[in-house]
């Protein structure tokens, strides 16, 4: 009998350790999962900071009107495989279609500025 009650003691006094060490161990871990949450600051490139400054800038508009231009030439001479008259006809067209998206943009938007004047 007394070898049974040593026995208990020792699995009892072991189950303690046991909790104690696992609760430290759910201590460690949480910690190390804190820490793998937060997420270190990157700083950006200079190559972005300069085209975030550029986009903000008043230079903006005219930079990317140009670019959209030479991007649209350059496909048409691409889709004409230098047949200039085949070029000429294609970037007739879509001029004709920009300015005619131009005219009904400026009359829809003018037509909003003018009834909200109206109002005051």
């Amino acid at each position: 009998m007394a070898n049974t009650s040593r026995s208990r003691s020792t699995t009892t006094s072991r189950k303690g350790a046991k909790k104690s060490t696992s609760s430290s161990r759910a201590r460690s871990n949480s910690s190390r999962n804190t820490r793998s949450r937060s997420v270190p600051v990157q700083e950006e490139s200079r190559f972005v900071e300069i085209v975030k400054k550029l986009a903000t800038s008043r230079a903006a508009s005219p930079i990317i009107f140009i670019a959209s231009v030479l991007v649209i030439v350059g496909i048409d001479l691409l889709v004409s495989w230098n047949k200039y008259e085949l070029f000429f006809k294609i970037l007739g067209i879509e001029v004709l279609i920009a300015v005619i998206i131009w005219v009904i943009l400026t009359l829809v938007f003018s037509g909003k500025k003018n009834s909200a004047s109206d109002d005051e």
